[in-house]
């Protein structure tokens, strides 16, 4: 049969994403029904000119903020929501694509219901515009954390019972970056644009929040994408390598290694 032939695949919009297992791996992708059709003729018998790679961040996440949504889209209904009244607005950003925006009045904090709890570890990608001054995207305990302090260093208490002074030394006031975040008990390692920042010891900790744009750290960029797996991925480990690829041919804008 050609994929013209499966109504339930036809009739979905471009947009939505399908759960498709490979055949050489058995391994299970999602990908945008646009993606699959890509390279295919209108009769669905050709061979893709081009593997699609936009969205095959590899499966797993427990969160997964794209396109300027609030809408979890890993499956798990993790979504986010408003603290307060007001909401991140909508922009074009990094690479032509969807982003919330904060407007640096420290009012957009966004939550999300604890979902990390029973792991050992846990992973963050962030693609983000930076901002001058203070800002911490992403919360998950009580601490006084910073991702950026107004001087320059970050304060990351991110997946950490305490935070890290000085950590790393040197965080953007702009442009577009990827922050990636390495967490487990005895191994602690933040990433900017793919290029290690050193690495900590500590205990992971899961955290008991998960906040996004904390309001106490009025931030004025944006994020076009937060993806949360609840495990520790090594920056050798396959998936980290997929991700990193992946995030890439999405944003291509981007200075990553």
């Amino acid at each position: 049969m050609q994929i013209k032939d499966y109504p339930l695949i036809t009739a979905l919009s471009d947009d939505d994403l399908l759960l498709v297992q490979t055949a050489n791996d058995s391994a299970y992708k999602c990908i945008t029904k646009a993606n699959l059709f890509s390279g295919y003729s209108s009769t669905g018998g050709s061979t893709p000119t081009t593997p699609p790679t936009a969205t095959d961040y590899p499966t797993g996440m427990k969160l997964w903020l794209e396109g300027g949504s609030l809408l979890d889209k890993s499956g798990n209904a993790n979504h986010a929501t408003p603290v307060g009244s007001s909401s991140p607005t909508v922009i074009t950003s990094t690479s032509g694509k969807p982003a919330l925006k904060w407007n640096g009045s420290g009012t957009q904090e966004l939550q999300v219901t604890p979902f990390l709890q029973g792991t050992n570890g846990a992973t963050l990608y962030c693609v983000f515009t930076a901002s001058d001054g203070n800002y911490n995207l992403a919360r998950t305990s009580g601490l006084d954390d910073y991702w950026r302090f107004v001087s320059g260093p970050g304060y990351f208490g991110t997946f950490r019972g305490g935070r890290i002074d000085n950590y790393p030394a040197v965080m953007p006031n702009s442009g577009s970056h990827l922050i990636s975040v390495h967490a487990e008990t005895g191994y602690y390692e933040v990433m900017l644009d793919n290029v290690s920042q050193g690495t900590q010891v500590g205990t992971f900790t899961p955290g008991d929040r998960f906040r996004i744009g904390t309001n106490d750290k009025a931030f004025g960029g944006d994020i076009s994408l937060l993806l949360v797996y609840p495990n520790f991925i090594g920056k050798t480990f396959k998936d980290h390598l997929d991700c990193i690829s992946a995030i890439k041919s999405k944003y291509p804008t981007l200075t990553i290694s």
